[in-house]
């Protein structure tokens, strides 16, 4: 048998296995939810910490109305279009060469697009993907509006593979509301300890008080933790710099559990 071959048929068992280290295994990592969740700000600190360790992921941004991804990383790819069928293509040709190149690719799509419903019933996806040696990743960005349920509702009935996440996102908590109290209504609703109930992970993201400036700088997480800004932009105090150092260590903390499928 060619290597080749090998490589694509073998460890099917283990891909599925969400115990079994996938840190060095190609991997198609979607974050997915409503809009304003904070699926862009988790892909981001996940491939900066990638790329910090020397990974080459492909990064895709099929976002049709606010591509953050290519913001902030220039060489991410986009659809020719946001036609639903050019939209359609690009997925399809992204996972035809991540199967080819071994690749790991990181795409992140609009909040609440149904992009990702359509294509993952089409190609049954979460299979297909495990048969062709690429372990399918998933991560369900909630904020604390109960409706944000409903999107992972619907796609885990057509999209639930073995190494998926629940991230709740502490940053989209009212003021004057705790983590807790916001999120607490979630861990009794159907779709939510069913997803737990199958395997899926929880972790949390903490809230960043100074997230929306570093947005509107573009700035990489790490480099304005150390204070670097782009030509005439504010310099970042040590208060600042501060808060975001606690808040990096916090969020590696909490998403220690799945550290292994973001690499």
């Amino acid at each position: 048998m060619a290597k080749r071959e090998q490589d694509i048929g073998t460890d099917v068992a283990e891909l599925q296995r969400p115990d079994e280290d996938i840190s060095n295994k190609p991997k198609l990592i979607i974050a997915a939810g409503r809009g304003k969740t904070g699926k862009s700000t988790i892909l981001r600190l996940a491939l900066e910490q990638c790329i910090g360790r020397g990974g080459t992921p492909v990064i895709a941004d099929g976002d049709r109305m606010n591509p953050t991804l290519l913001a902030n990383f220039p060489d991410a790819r986009r659809p020719r279009s946001g036609e639903d069928e050019d939209v359609r293509r690009w997925l399809n040709a992204l996972v035809d060469e991540q199967i080819e190149n071994r690749s790991t690719v990181f795409l992140d799509l609009g909040g609440g697009d149904q992009s990702l419903r359509l294509w993952a019933r089409e190609l049954d996806l979460a299979p297909f993907l495990v048969e062709h040696g690429i372990v399918p990743v998933l991560l369900h960005v909630l904020g604390s509006d109960l409706d944000d349920l409903t999107y992972l509702r619907d796609l885990e009935t057509i999209y639930a593979p073995h190494h998926t996440a629940i991230v709740l996102n502490e940053g989209m908590v009212p003021s004057g509301w705790s983590a807790e109290a916001a999120f607490e209504p979630f861990f009794t609703r159907p779709e939510f300890t069913a997803a737990v109930d199958r395997g899926a992970r929880v972790v949390r993201m903490p809230r960043l008080g100074c997230m929306q400036q570093i947005d509107r700088c573009r700035l990489s997480f790490a480099d304005a933790e150390q204070g670097k800004v782009k030509p005439g932009q504010d310099k970042i105090g040590p208060t600042m710099r501060q808060m975001i150092s606690i808040w990096r260590k916090e969020l590696a903390t909490s998403l220690a559990p799945i550290a292994g499928w973001l690499s």
